[in-house]
């Protein structure tokens, strides 16, 4: 009897899940140049790692269609470059989720940025966007890891869309490691429920980002 419950109840979040699905894509660019589509994907995707121009990306991103109270709606994680180009260079990432659904009000959000193994010299600026408006920002200097939490106050229609974009720019050989969520307040970066077509592989990639992100957090605190 319990077994049959449990399947039930995973049965109707799947189903909930579908129907309320957003896809996520990671697009990059390097100075300026035509922009790449590295991966789209239902709820959860990931990218690289992959050689583009004079960088090596790797990624992970998930989105969640549904709106959490509190919790979840979309995270770029575990966002790992490597140059050894030399000079100054810009990668431009975006980790794009389309179709969100929302309250058709105000609803508070919450934005949370990090970066760690960012390179002397180097700098990040990491943006929060809601159709295409940017509702958080905030640039980190290379050398040291680092943090940045906001919380503001926006319009959420029926659909729309978020995106975090990531904007370094380099100066000679080095690396990255970055990563920002967008949550509704209480609780950040909540593990969604099941991610419909992805089954239990693609729920253990989502849950594996989001550790790594906390994990991040923990180390940039302690140092």
């Amino acid at each position: 009897m319990k077994t049959s419950l449990m399947v039930a109840a995973l049965l109707a979040a799947t189903a909930l899940t579908s129907a309320n699905a957003a896809t996520v894509t990671f697009t990059v660019r390097e100075d300026g140049g035509a922009v790449t589509t590295l991966n789209t994907g239902q709820d959860f995707a990931t990218a690289g790692p992959v050689t583009i121009g004079d960088f090596r990306v790797s990624a992970t991103g998930t989105a969640q269609g549904a709106l959490p109270n509190p919790g979840f709606l979309l995270s770029g994680q575990t966002i790992d470059l490597q140059t050894t180009a030399l000079g100054s260079h810009t990668l431009d990432i975006q980790v794009l989720g389309v179709g969100l659904s929302g309250p058709n009000s105000l609803q508070t959000l919450a934005s949370s940025f990090d970066t760690t193994a960012l390179s002397a010299g180097w700098t990040a600026t990491i943006a929060s966007d809601i159709n295409n408006n940017i509702i958080a920002s905030h640039v980190f200097p290379g050398g040291a890891a680092s943090g940045f939490d906001i919380a503001t106050s926006n319009f959420l229609p029926t659909t729309y869309n978020a995106s975090i974009d990531f904007h370094i720019v380099t100066n000679g050989a080095g690396g990255a490691n970055l990563g920002g969520t967008l949550t509704t307040p209480g609780q950040f970066n909540a593990v969604p429920g099941p991610i419909a077509g992805a089954g239990l592989p693609g729920l253990v990639m989502a849950m594996i980002g989001l550790f790594g992100l906390n994990r991040r957090r923990r180390n940039r605190l302690a140092a």
